[in-house]
């Protein structure tokens, strides 16, 4: 079994749905020991979102919750509340993603975890962060992704705003969360950290994090920032083309990459017209640009395409579905995807994908996402605590 680099860090997980489970994936993937808190009965609503790839589980519990042990507490009793403060005696970090609040009515928030182990990292993961005028209200990704000021960029010029395809914000929050949790214990090993060590992660911060290049450019200019589709604001040809059989994206940053094309026989045309001659003047007539590359493009099928410019060393690649990403011999040369169990012993196998950083991350998940509870009895075992009887709830 390989170790990751927090090998011996034990994470109390009260996290559910995507940011917190993601957060705390990636800590177990680096080696921690995650326990995953759920309700009784219930357990993380992912569980039962959407299509199952098996029967009592949905694709985003899966994909999300490997590495980790489920361990049911009912945090609505005093018994399971008791449970909890017992368990973080023991652990390193909690990481949390409820409402602001929820905890402390719980009785297990941050002051009442560190009273008891002062030495712990506790980390909230929240729409709005744990204070603003925004604090209190409800944000899943949709959310973020609107409010942010992200979905007004994200679409066709002419068309309406979109998310992205992908939980984004989620996602992102959930990693940032596992960079500074990762942060603070390196601070406590040095002895750097303020002595507090509360992680507050703000998704709404997360994705404004990843626009400074708009935000920037509004300030300079006075202008709104544009949708620009697939398109760039300040870089031509750099957009996705019709061919004879399906999508290419093309990207041409400067004069050397659009002599390379031209170059290209169907292409040589285009380099005697003086509309083109440069990055700025093919920006300024990008309109008449792209439909010249479309009429070429859309002549020949995507091979024919693919084989001449990337024989040049061009920046493209064809729009692939995911199927079609799945079975790419790239992947499975870099191993990026890993293999796991669901509901476990069950034979039924997943691919999912693993950490990019295979020099710190074990390259393979050393725990399957687990059944609901399967390792109660192990836990408590493990810290002498006592089963309850607990009925479920919802938060």
């Amino acid at each position: 079994m390989e170790r990751g680099a927090l090998d011996g860090i034990v994470v109390l997980d009260l996290t559910r749905a995507l940011s917190g489970p993601f957060c705390t994936m990636v800590l177990g993937d680096l080696g921690a020991d995650v326990i995953k808190v759920e309700l009784p009965g219930a357990g993380d609503e992912a569980r039962h979102w959407g299509a199952p790839f098996a029967e009592t589980c949905g694709a985003a519990f899966i994909g999300f919750n490997r590495n980790k042990r489920s361990v049911e507490i009912d945090l609505h009793t005093e018994a399971g509340q008791r449970q909890l403060v017992e368990l973080a005696a023991h652990a390193d970090v909690v990481v949390e993603n409820f409402r602001p609040g929820t905890t402390r009515r719980f009785g297990v928030d941050e002051p009442v975890l560190k009273a008891r182990n002062p030495e712990l990292i506790y980390c909230s993961i929240s729409g709005y962060g744990q204070h603003g005028p925004l604090a209190q209200q409800g944000a899943m990704d949709l959310i973020i992704q609107a409010i942010s000021g992200v979905m007004s960029l994200n679409g066709e010029p002419n068309g309406r705003p979109v998310k992205a395809a992908v939980p984004i914000a989620d996602l992102w929050g959930g990693f940032g969360a596992a960079f500074a949790v990762v942060a603070a214990l390196l601070g406590r090993a040095r002895g750097t950290t303020h002595a507090n060590r509360a992680i507050d992660i703000s998704m709404l911060d997360m994705l404004i994090t990843m626009l400074g290049q708009p935000i920037v450019a509004h300030q300079m200019s006075g202008q709104e920032p544009k949708r620009y589709g697939n398109a760039h604001e300040t870089i031509a040809p750099y957009t996705s083309f019709r061919t004879a059989t399906r999508d290419i994206v093309v990207s041409l940053a400067n004069d050397k990459r659009w002599r390379q094309l031209c170059s290209i026989a169907e292409f040589a045309l285009l380099e005697q017209d003086a509309r083109y001659a440069t990055q700025a003047l093919r920006n300024r007539n990008r309109d008449a640009l792209y439909v010249e590359l479309e009429a070429i493009l859309v002549s020949r099928p995507v091979e024919h395409w693919l084989d001449a410019m990337l024989l040049l060393g061009l920046p493209v690649a064809p729009v692939n579905s995911v199927p079609e990403i799945l079975a790419h011999s790239h992947l499975a040369e870099r191993g990026t995807l890993l293999e796991v169990e669901y509901p476990p012993q069950s034979g039924r196998r997943v691919a999912v994908p693993g950490m990019p950083r295979r020099d710190v991350a074990s390259s393979r998940p050393v725990l399957d996402p687990p059944s609901l509870g399967q390792h109660t009895d192990e836990i408590f075992a493990r810290y002498g605590l006592e089963r309850a009887e607990a009925t479920a709830h919802s938060e």
